[in-house]
């Protein structure tokens, strides 16, 4: 007979696990427990607990080793799972507008680069309404959430799947905790800069491309020093 698991219940005893070899700082190889005795730690079915596990090892967190000596074990991380748990736990850790802002304006130059030279007709399109409704809503509340759109839009263009999770995610992330600070004051330099921005990757322009991050890498850390 199969045994019906409950899902949201491994999900929290999988978050569990992980949260104990975090706190912990539980390093590769590191007995966690044999099956049955997690089990009944947790007050939960076999079945349930092997689906926590699963969840674990298909996110490189655990192994399982089966037979004597066998058991729950804190798996090997490779140095790409190391920077993505660190990613993750960028909420926790509250990383600050500049910490985001000088991240964001070192990866500029190299999305403003891809976008260029991958951008098709609808990239170009798109963004410039995008640069278009920028400039119409400027001075307004709504001026902040346009900046980021059209830097997130310019970014989904690169073909370097990294480069493209990174930048786009630090965005998201300052939109969704509104990070104090992150934006600067919405003068007419920075304005041209961000249309810019639009207008190089439309004309397929490096140079103006180089210019413009140069003129928002200075203008960002006039910000975070004011």
């Amino acid at each position: 007979m199969t045994q019906i698991t409950n899902a949201a219940v491994a999900v929290q005893v999988a978050k569990s696990l992980e949260d104990e070899i975090v706190s912990g700082g539980w390093k590769a190889g590191h007995f966690i427990g044999r099956r049955q005795e997690l089990a009944t730690r947790f007050g939960v079915a076999p079945a349930t607990l092997g689906e926590a596990i699963q969840l674990l090892r298909s996110r490189g967190v655990v192994d399982a080793k089966p037979g004597p000596g066998g058991g729950i074990f804190v798996a090997s991380r490779s140095p790409f799972m190391q920077l993505s748990d660190q990613l993750l736990q960028l909420r926790e850790g509250k990383a600050t507008a500049s910490d985001c802002l000088r991240v964001l304006d070192a990866l500029d130059g190299l999305v403003l680069h891809d976008a260029i030279e991958h951008a098709g007709d609808d990239d170009i399109a798109e963004i410039t309404a995008l640069a278009d409704r920028l400039q119409a809503v400027w001075d307004t509340d709504k001026g902040p959430s346009a900046i980021w759109a059209l830097h997130a839009r310019i970014a989904l263009i690169t073909p370097n799947e990294l480069l493209r999770s990174l930048y786009t995610n630090l965005v998201d992330y300052i939109i969704a905790e509104q990070l104090e600070g992150a934006t600067a004051p919405s003068t007419p330099e920075r304005l041209r800069t961000h249309l810019d921005f639009a207008a190089a990757v439309a004309g397929r322009d490096h140079a103006l491309a180089r210019s413009a991050a140069e003129r928002h890498r200075h203008s960002s850390v006039a910000t975070l020093l004011s």
